[in-house]
């Protein structure tokens, strides 16, 4: 999976030059910092708030976009999801964007309700995930949150 969007960048891409659309960001996910309102709920101890994220994400169009972002989850397991989003721009700067996808790695229990992992609970499923963006010059920062922590995540623009 870890290779399966870099691959599919790849090919829009180079369709996007083809069609003669120039109008497409490639930006690399650096840092996804969180702050938890609560402690895990099987162990009672503070949740990772660091992540150690590395992704990509393609933008054509100011529109559409492609994600991939490997980190390890507020449980210390790594996961893995590629996606696909819509971007709402309310201005040049700011906006809002819908992810919707697949995940490697978290387990959930009702809508954005992650859970630690058991046996018998699948720690693969479809996700839907809204954000706030604001996108500078030279880098855009992602801003999520559930009931139980607020998150952001840091693109480094690259072309």
């Amino acid at each position: 999976m870890k290779w399966l969007l870099p691959l599919l960048l790849l090919f829009v891409f180079m369709r996007a030059d083809e069609t003669g659309r120039n109008e497409h960001d490639l930006y690399l996910t650096l840092y996804m910092p969180s702050v938890h309102f609560s402690k895990s709920d099987t162990t009672d101890k503070k949740f990772n708030d660091t992540h150690k994220a590395y992704g990509i994400e393609y933008i054509m169009d100011r529109q559409y976009s492609l994600t991939y972002i490997h980190f390890i989850n507020s449980r210390y397991k790594d996961v893995d999801a590629v996606g696909i989003g819509y971007l709402l721009n309310f201005n040049d700067d700011f906006g809002l964007q819908l992810i919707g996808g697949y995940q490697e790695g978290y387990c959930f229990n009702g809508l954005l309700n992650s859970v630690a992992c058991q046996e018998d609970k699948s720690s693969k499923s479809a996700f839907l995930l809204p954000l706030l963006f604001y996108k500078h010059e030279y880098f855009k920062l992602d801003f999520f949150t559930n009931s139980d922590m607020l998150a952001f995540r840091l693109n480094i623009k690259i072309f």
